[in-house]
């Protein structure tokens, strides 16, 4: 019954997003699933640590977190600041299986990774997506990073894998637990098998980064499996 349900709200997607519509923010009729005036309104993180991809209120270029300890990730790169509308349209894409808006998200983080990204020096060997526990993954129907990362991989030609990254322990949702209580939450929740040796520069994709636990946890077992540098793409920065 979930999967026929899933089907169905997912063909009520692709239906809207191929006729004429309106704006899912405003309800203003539009070609496109934000109107041009609702996209001009986005919060774009601006400056931010180079390191976390945290928000800066200078244009300093290391937080004070990370001056202090420096994560094992070497760089995260956010596209926007989960703020609305963006946490609108990230719950709708996660939670809502809104596949419009996921659309739209994983192309304009292509389109704004490819500008940032001035070389193809500076691309990885390949994308891996944050995994989710299979029961989780049951329960949603889909694992929205994973679709985030299949546009992202299309788009500027990186491969894609989402099957050497697993997660073993279907841990309590980060977003209900004290920041202290993150790491320990998640350590021993994924493991990396068969790592490639030519797999050296490895970017993990999510859709928010708030604390980093997570990709900082996923970083830790990928040094373990011979990895010798990680970054992370996401779509909004808390």
């Amino acid at each position: 019954m979930e999967y026929h349900r899933f089907l169905q709200q997912s063909f009520n997607s692709i239906i809207n997003y191929l006729l004429p519509q309106n704006c899912f923010l405003c309800g203003h009729l539009s070609d496109l699933v934000l109107c041009e005036c609702c996209l001009q309104s986005l919060p774009y993180l601006q400056h931010h640590c180079q390191r976390c991809g945290k928000e800066l209120s200078t244009k300093d270029n290391i937080c004070g977190a990370c001056l202090v300890k420096l994560p094992l990730y070497k760089q995260v790169r956010a596209i926007f600041k989960y703020e609305y509308p963006v946490d609108k349209l990230i719950h709708a894409a996660k939670f809502e299986k809104n596949l419009a808006i996921l659309d739209y998200l994983g192309k304009e983080m292509s389109k704004q990774l490819s500008i940032q990204l001035s070389t193809k020096c500076d691309l990885p060997d390949v994308l891996i997506p944050v995994p989710l526990h299979p029961q989780r993954l049951r329960e949603r129907g889909y694992n929205q990073s994973v679709e985030l990362a299949r546009i992202i991989a299309k788009q500027m030609h990186i491969t894609l894998n989402y099957t050497v990254c697993q997660r073993i322990r279907n841990t309590p949702q980060q977003t209900i637990l004290p920041s202290k209580q993150r790491r320990r939450n998640l350590h021993g929740a994924f493991v990396a098998n068969n790592i490639p040796q030519h797999w050296q520069r490895v970017v993990l994709i999510d859709d928010v980064m708030t604390t980093g636990s997570t990709v900082e946890e996923l970083t830790r077992v990928l040094l373990q499996a011979g990895v010798s540098h990680v970054d992370v793409w996401c779509c909004a920065r808390r």
